[in-house]
């Protein structure tokens, strides 16, 4: 017996929950023959001491602290007490000293399983001495207490099994083998069952081989020849045929073998199949019929046996990845590498929530690697079609289905609707911004996108003293070296061309054609990438076009796949954008070039070339918001009419000219000057005061009064200038330049009036 068996009569002994009428009988006996009040059969469990069966006492259980019988448990043999007031282990005990008032006690371990349990007891309410003979016969009575006990626990469960057998539906039939097999025993439920009267089995009048079909005989006498070969279990499905009625059963058989290894006998636990071999039939039939419709259907199958990790597939699923279906692998990590890397996440996701119960149905699209190399779009549909008892999923069983023509039409019509919005996008740009390299660069992560490439240029043709060079207006940041890192921050200040065309991308410069290279070195003009630039290893270049005419340039690299005339295609509207953005850029330059030089001309004084009054006005205003001191001044030619009447205009002229020069090349580039008419000057110094630009004013003043303009017959015209000067503080009350202008002239008028050639400062 077993330690649970052991715990489990334990307990049906403590609960009565089983019959121990006889035990008290014998108890009733014992306590006659050995001449004592009082005799027990205990058992500890927890803390009491249970009274199981008991004679001469009214009381059910004790305290285990209390109890003798503790001493059986622990030492394992039988313990005798002649008097228990003589004995110090036991002359306190409750037991003793009060009710049942136990003076002498003999008691032999009862033992389960050989382990001790409690004791049969005999007690006596005056001292007792027993022979060893009384020991020994307590024990033989002991030991068979515990066989009864056994005996009777199990005969319990054997009417217990036979109750649940009577409304179980399996039948339980033994053969007994010598030389044959003759029925021995058949569950009573076989009637019930199978509709076969058991009564007919065990009396020979029948045998069971006698109700199977010729087919099931064979296989019956074939697994009875297996066990008698040393098979020791089997499961076979077997046909009876009753009064013309078609039986299936499902029989288990487990054979049982002597010392010398010789089967004795054989054990069948057999169940009514009849429905399930139905359904089986019809599945396998449904089946076949799926296959040929999955055949016809172009569907591939897969049957995922999740924990022995085999994954059954059939020849159309291979066929779609030209893969020979007898060298298929079934491992999931096969399946797993052929998906596309950047496939796999959304794959196992999607995977994952099915498992997980979270969806009906596991539909995904992804792109599985064919045997050529190239990539298939599969779609597919799964489902979990077993669980265990926890909800974990045990196998998923599913279809796929080629949709590459699909997938590629979605993906052109996508990219088409997307190069469309990214031109609108590009042009969009430009009439925002107005600066054709921001655009470009705006929309470079689009295009390369767009063209599945991992880098991208978009470059303009310019002509510098003849000489050809690509202006770069976008450009992918790759910055793999410090070469690399200064192109960049030349890109950044607008300041990055290429020159040297004797590689691919200077190829579509010089032959003005599509360049298209997929393997590194093996095209002609393949000679390396220009200076500082990361190599590449496959290219496309693009030229840009305007009637015919090669104005830039669009270079894309490294895309996973090969490049080819369809994808030049696909983005020659692209480059007809640019075309005409380049045009309209070119155009929108022309013309502002046209209007600066008409305002510079309107600005501009064409004796002097100095700005004019309206420039000088304009550039004054400005000055009287700024918050330092600044001077303003009028200068204006000495004599300047009598120079015109006496030597002519020609004379004037020069002497205008030599003046203007004078003046600009004294003033800072911060400061400014201009002709206002006639003879007449203004300027302005900026952060400027009387004490720190006196000397300087006054040093035009020299410098001009130095001046002489020679004249035919040597004669020489020498020329002064008077000037007039204000200063103006931030402190000062806010006016109008105007007013500043006015004061310096009232200056300059003092300046005149005075003297002439001198500098005269306005208070």
């Amino acid at each position: 017996m077993d330690t649970f068996a052991t715990v489990e009569l334990t307990q049906d002994l403590v609960e009565s929950s089983f019959p121990l009428a006889d035990l008290n009988t014998l108890l009733t006996s014992l306590s006659d023959y050995f001449e004592v009040p009082i005799t027990l059969v205990t058992v500890i469990e927890g803390q009491w001491q249970h009274l199981i069966a008991r004679h001469g006492i009214l009381a059910d259980r004790t305290p285990e602290q209390d109890a003798f019988c503790k001493s059986l448990i622990k030492y394992n043999k039988s313990l005798l007490v002649p008097d228990t007031a003589l004995d110090e282990n036991y002359a306190n005990n409750p037991l003793v000293t009060g009710e049942p008032y136990i003076r002498s006690y003999l008691g032999a371990p009862f033992r389960l399983d050989g382990k001790p349990i409690g004791g049969v007891c005999l007690i006596d309410t005056k001292p007792k001495n027993y022979t060893e003979r009384d020991v020994h016969l307590l024990e033989t009575i002991s030991g068979l207490i515990t066989n009864i006990l056994e005996l009777q626990k199990n005969y319990s469960l054997y009417l217990e099994d036979q109750e649940l057998i009577r409304f179980s539906p399996i039948v339980l039939i033994k053969w007994k083998y010598n030389n044959g097999l003759r029925i021995r025993t058949v569950s009573p439920n076989i009637e019930r069952v199978i509709g076969i009267d058991a009564f007919h089995l065990c009396s020979g009048e029948l045998h069971f081989e006698d109700l199977l079909t010729e087919p099931s005989v064979e296989k019956f006498h074939f697994n009875l020849q297996n066990h008698l070969d040393g098979l020791e279990a089997s499961e076979i499905l077997l046909e009876m045929a009753l009064d013309s009625k078609q039986i299936w059963i499902r029989m288990i058989t487990v054979a049982h073998f002597n010392h010398d290894s010789r089967m004795t006998s054989i054990q069948a636990f057999i169940t009514e199949n009849t429905a399930q071999k139905y359904t089986e039939d019809k599945l396998n039939e449904t089946n076949r019929q799926m296959r040929l419709l999955l055949e016809a259907s172009e569907l591939g199958t897969w049957d995922w046996n999740i924990p022995a990790d085999i994954n059954k597939v059939n020849k159309k699923w291979c066929d779609m990845l030209g893969i020979e279906f007898e060298y298929v692998e079934t491992s999931v990590n096969y399946f797993r590498q052929l998906i596309h890397p950047a496939d796999r996440s959304h794959v196992e996701k999607d995977l994952a929530k099915h498992l997980q119960g979270l969806t009906d149905a596991y539909t995904t699209s992804y792109r599985m690697k064919h045997a050529d190399g190239h990539w298939v779009w599969i779609e597919t549909y799964g489902k979990v079609v077993e669980r265990d008892n926890s909800g974990r999923a045990l196998r998923l069983a599913g279809t796929h289905r080629d949709i590459t023509y699909r997938m590629e039409a979605q993906l052109q019509e996508r990219k088409q609707k997307q190069l469309l919005s990214f031109i609108s996008k590009a042009q969009s740009a430009y009439l925002k911004t107005g600066d054709l390299s921001k655009s470009c660069r705006e929309i470079l992560e689009e295009l390369i996108d767009i063209a599945d490439s991992q880098f991208a240029l978009i470059g303009e043709l310019e002509h510098t003293a003849g000489i050809p060079r690509l202006f770069i207006h976008a450009i992918s940041e790759m910055q793999w070296n410090d070469l690399s890192s200064q192109l960049v921050q030349r890109y950044y200040d607008n300041d990055l061309y290429f020159t040297d065309f004797n590689n691919l991308f200077g190829s579509v410069i010089l032959t003005g054609k599509t360049v298209i290279s997929n393997e590194r070195g093996k095209h002609p003009a393949s000679k390396g990438t220009p200076k500082g630039h990361p190599r590449i290893s496959k290219f496309l270049g693009l030229p840009i076009k305007l009637n015919g005419e090669l104005i830039g340039m669009i270079g894309l690299a490294n895309k996973f796949f090969d490049y080819t005339e369809e994808d030049a295609k696909f983005l020659q509207p692209l480059v007809d954008s640019l075309a005409g953005l380049y045009y309209a850029v070119k155009l929108d330059k022309e013309r502002q070039e046209a209007e600066n030089k008409l305002l510079e001309l309107a600005m501009t004084d064409t004796l002097s070339g100095l700005p004019n009054r309206r420039a000088f006005m304009e550039k004054a205003a400005e000055v009287g918001e700024i918050s330092f001191p600044y001077l303003i001044g009028m200068i204006d030619i000495d004599n300047f009419k009598s120079i015109n009447d006496t030597y002519g205009h020609d004379a004037g002229d020069k002497a205008i000219k030599l003046i203007a020069y004078t003046i600009k090349d004294a003033l800072r580039s911060d400061d400014f000057t201009a002709r206002m008419g006639g003879e007449e000057f203004a300027f302005v110094l900026l952060d400027a005061t009387h004490g720190s630009s006196s000397a300087l004013i006054e040093s035009i003043r020299e410098s001009i009064s130095n001046l002489e303009i020679a004249l035919p017959e040597e004669e020489k015209i020498r020329l002064t200038v008077s000037i007039g000067v204000k200063e103006v503080l931030p402190e000062m009350e806010r006016m109008s330049i105007t007013r500043h202008l006015n004061d310096a002239d009232r200056a300059l008028y003092e300046a005149k009036h005075t003297g002439k050639n001198k500098v005269v400062w306005f208070e």
